[in-house]
């Protein structure tokens, strides 16, 4: 299995690529700027966190908003690329009325595919001035926390994720579980 993931300049991508180093993945960073073309080798795509405000700076992500348009493999987001799968499919992502930034109470409201095996309520690490209002068609939120009404989203029919926190800290409980979950979706 070979996973794509793309790179936003978030502080923790390192991590991303220890974690599925670890779980025997092949990993490889893909360019935001690559052809729409040049992803489709792999099984699955990871979208990264990063710095940027996906409705003000879409521009700056080069062509991976195609990437989850065109592509139809099994995609995660995390932080910034939840908000980005958010966004490009439909949904809205607006600023946070109250941004997270160190650990946060997650409440799972449906164990799907990639929550499974997780405790109902967990800790997390956030790191996000933005958050994801409105999900898009066809998804459902399955976590929230006091102040993020979508931590997780699903969308079960095109195997897309996306998760607010970051499950590549070590902070975040059993967070190499989603990574785990995701795989064995990429799998099939």
């Amino acid at each position: 299995m070979k996973v794509g993931l793309v790179y936003y300049g978030g502080q923790y991508n390192h991590l991303i690529l220890k974690n599925l180093k670890y779980l025997g993945v092949e990993v490889e960073v893909v360019n935001i700027n690559a052809d729409v073309e040049y992803p489709k080798k792999f099984d699955c795509m990871i979208f990264s966190g990063g710095p940027y405000s996906v409705d003000q700076e879409i521009s700056k992500m080069g062509n991976s908003p195609l990437f989850v348009k065109e592509l139809s493999v099994p995609k995660l987001g995390i932080c910034l690329g939840h908000q980005l799968l958010a966004y490009v499919l439909g949904g809205k992502v607006g600023k946070a009325n109250n941004p997270e930034f160190g650990l946060a109470r997650i409440t799972i409201d449906d164990h799907d595919t990639i929550l499974q095996g997780l405790k109902k309520e967990f800790n997390a690490w956030e790191s996000h001035n933005d958050e994801v209002k409105e999900v898009p068609p066809g998804f459902f939120a399955i976590a929230h926390s006091e102040n993020t009404k979508v931590e997780a989203m699903v969308n079960k029919d095109s195997s897309i994720f996306g998760v607010q926190f970051h499950p590549e800290v070590k902070h975040t409980e059993d967070g190499i579980e989603i990574f785990k979950n995701f795989l064995t979706v990429c799998k099939k």
